[in-house]
Order: C-alpha cells, then structure tokens, then sequence
C-alpha cells in the first residue's frame, strides 16, 4: 500500500513538471509540436493535461491481441498514433489497466475500448508476434 501511494505521489510531481513546463511553451512551439507530431492542436492540448494516461497499455493491449506493436509502428506509422492519440485521451484508463493485468484469456469485449474495432481489425490480418 506504502509503495501504491509512493508512485502515486511520484506521478502527481511528474504531471504537474510537465504542466509547467508545457505551459512555458509559446504559442509557435505548442503549434509546431502538434503539428510534427500530426496531432491537432486542441488535442495536443488536452492531451498534456492528462494525468491518469499510461503510454504503455496500448502496447501491452496489442501484444495481449497478438500484433506486435513495434511492427505497426514501423509498418503503419499512422495506424498507430491516431491509435495512441485515441488511447491517451480515454477516460476508461484505470479498467483498462486492471484488464491487462488479469493474466491469460481474452481481454473482456465489453465496447469500453475506443480502439477495439481497430485492433480486432488488425488481429484478423496481422501475423502474430514471433
């Protein structure tokens, strides 16, 4: 429990670092990282005020489905960040978590996901990890 508040207090200081530091960012530099990142610049926005994200359940959600994140990225550069865009703004971060971290068995299809359509998509003609 002791560690479960530690890094809760850890991340709360991380997000608020990046609030200040995004917020020290003119107007031309928030534009230009939306825009090299092809990201809108009101979704980039929200998306640096986001503190319950976690970059790395999309990954871990593709693996659990058998695409290899690492491939789409390099295969499907697009594909995958309007994916990650998807996935940072979700508010279903916590379920999602605790989803991936039952082991075995397939991931509930309960249409919580905003990307489920995508990766079922993806599932049906990716290879399977090696």
């Amino acid at each position: 429990m002791a560690m479960h508040f530690a890094e809760s207090v850890r991340q709360w200081w991380r997000v608020r670092s990046s609030r200040r530091e995004f917020e020290a960012l003119d107007r031309a530099t928030i534009a230009e990282l939306a825009r090299d990142n092809a990201i809108a610049e009101a979704d980039f926005h929200s998306l640096a005020f986001r503190g319950d994200t976690n970059p790395a359940l999309l990954g871990r959600r593709l693996r659990r489905e058998g695409i290899a994140p690492e491939q789409l990225a390099h295969e499907e550069a697009a594909v995958m960040r309007d994916m990650a865009v998807i996935c940072s703004g979700c508010l279903m971060t916590r379920r999602c978590r605790r989803d991936l971290d039952h082991q075995g068995g397939a991931l509930p299809d309960d249409g919580y996901c905003p990307n489920a359509e995508t990766i079922d998509a993806l599932s049906r003609r990716c290879k399977p990890m090696s």
